[in-house]
């Protein structure tokens, strides 16, 4: 799996979404899954998605910033779960698998991991 290996490049929009900024896309991301959950899925995020990064709870941040060492993978899954291009389950397992292509230490992606199933599983989400 990988992203592209351009700058993430954002212009924040002025809004938030449950106290987080949101920022748009000036530039697509790009990434692909060759292996693990990926399974060949390749997403082109386009130029003007719209994003908060990490939907972490406030009284998180210190821990899991919205904007950490994860936002590229958080873009994806954004724009997964917003376009319904996949399965939610597939949109959580992509988002893990990029995490760890992005070198997130194996505690934060299994915590956040779990937390997107976690709420993915109380909202009813497939």
């Amino acid at each position: 799996m990988n992203f592209t290996q351009a700058p993430l490049q954002t212009e924040d929009t002025g809004t938030t979404q449950g106290g987080r900024a949101q920022v748009r896309l000036l530039s697509p991301l790009l990434f692909s899954g060759g292996s693990g959950a990926g399974l060949g899925l390749r997403v082109c995020v386009p130029e003007g998605f719209v994003t908060d990064y990490a939907s972490v709870p406030r009284l998180l941040w210190s821990i899991f910033p919205p904007a950490g060492e994860y936002k590229r993978a958080a873009v994806v899954h954004d724009y997964l779960c917003t376009t319904k291009t996949c399965s939610r389950f597939m949109a959580d397992a992509v988002f893990r698998e990029a995490m760890r292509e992005l070198g997130v230490p194996r505690w934060r992606r299994i915590a956040m991991y779990y937390a997107v199933r976690a709420y993915s599983i109380v909202r009813g989400l497939r």
